[in-house]
C-alpha cells in the first residue's frame, strides 16, 4: 500500500522503510484529532518514554529496540510539528527532546490509558516480550534513587530462563544505568531469577516476598544489600492497579 498525502490522496512511495501514516479522518471531533496526532505506529511509545524521563535520542532508541532509528527520527519530527515536543541543546551541545506544555498535558491521558489496559488486559508476558535489556531500562527509570546506597553500587542479574543471560545495574552516586557488558568489578548484589518472574515483579503481578519464598528469585550479597533490594527496586507505574486485580482474583 502506498503512502497517503495530507489530502487523503495517494502519494509517491519514497522508500521501503516508510509506513502508512495516519492522516485526516475528515471529522470535526476531538477523538479523531487525537488519533491523527498520536495514531501512527510507535508514536504513543515515544511519548511514553519522554514522560518517563528519556530525553537523549540514544535513551529513546534504547527503550524502543524494535523501532528503527530512522523511524524514531521521523516520529520525533512529527511530534515537534504538532507542538508536543521541543528539541533543546545542552551546554555541551547535545540534542535533547522534551515535552512542551501541550505534551505535558497529555500525561494524565497516557497514564489513564495504561491504567485501562492494566485493568482489562493484564496477563503474564509471552516469550516474544521477554527482553532483559529492555526490562532493566524500565527498572532503571523507575528506581527509587534516594533508597540506593551512596557511592558505587553494582547489581548483577543472572537470568536462568528462557535462556541464560546476564545484565548489570550500575549506580554511581545514586544515578543508575543498565549495562550489557561486565563493568569489571565484583557485584555488591547478585539477583538470580528468570525473565518472566522479574517482569511479573515489575508489573505488580507477584510480590518480592512471594518470589523469595518460592525460590523464583534468589539474592546473594551483604545483609544491607539484600535488604535494600526491595526498597530501591523500580516498578511499573501501573503496578498498584495490577496488584489490586491480583488480590481480588486470589
Amino acid at each position: 500500500m502506498g503512502l497517503v498525502s495530507p489530502e487523503n490522496g495517494p502519494a509517491s512511495t519514497k522508500g521501503p522503510w516508510q509506513t502508512l501514516a495516519v492522516r485526516s479522518y475528515g471529522q470535526y471531533c476531538p477523538v479523531a484529532r487525537a488519533a491523527e496526532v498520536l495514531g501512527d505506529r510507535w508514536t504513543l511509545l515515544v511519548v511514553r518514554d519522554l514522560v518517563e524521563g528519556a530525553h537523549r535520542f540514544g535513551e529513546l532508541a534504547s527503550g524502543l529496540p524494535s523501532m528503527s532509528r530512522t523511524l524514531l527520527s521521523q516520529r520525533l519530527r512529527s511530534l515537534e510539528r504538532e507542538g508536543l515536543v521541543e528539541r533543546r541543546r545542552t551546554e555541551r551541545g547535545h540534542a535533547e527532546y522534551w515535552l512542551t506544555e501541550v505534551g505535558e498535558d497529555l500525561k494524565p491521558a497516557l497514564l489513564a490509558l495504561g491504567e485501562w489496559a492494566a485493568r482489562n488486559y493484564s496477563r503474564d508476558p509471552v516469550r516474544r516480550e521477554l527482553d532483559p535489556r529492555l526490562l532493566l531500562e524500565w527498572i532503571v527509570r523507575e528506581v527509587r534513587r534516594d533508597a540506593l546506597p551512596a557511592g558505587r553500587f553494582l547489581v548483577r542479574f543472572d537470568f536462568r530462563a528462557p535462556r541464560a543471560s546476564t545484565i548489570w545495574l550500575l549506580s554511581e552516586d545514586r544515578e543508575p544505568s543498565a549495562c550489557t557488558a561486565d563493568p569489571g568489578f565484583e557485584p555488591d548484589l547478585v539477583v538470580t531469577t528468570d525473565l518472566v518472574t522479574l517482569n511479573r515483579l515489575f508489573a505488580g503481578r507477584i510480590s518480592l516476598s512471594a518470589a523469595l519464598r518460592s525460590g523464583a528469585i534468589a539474592l546473594e550479597g551483604s545483609t544491607s544489600a539484600v535488604r535494600g533490594f526491595g526498597r530501591w527496586l523500580g516498578e511499573s507505574p501501573f503496578a498498584a492497579t495490577t496488584r489490586g486485580l491480583v488480590a481480588k482474583s486470589a
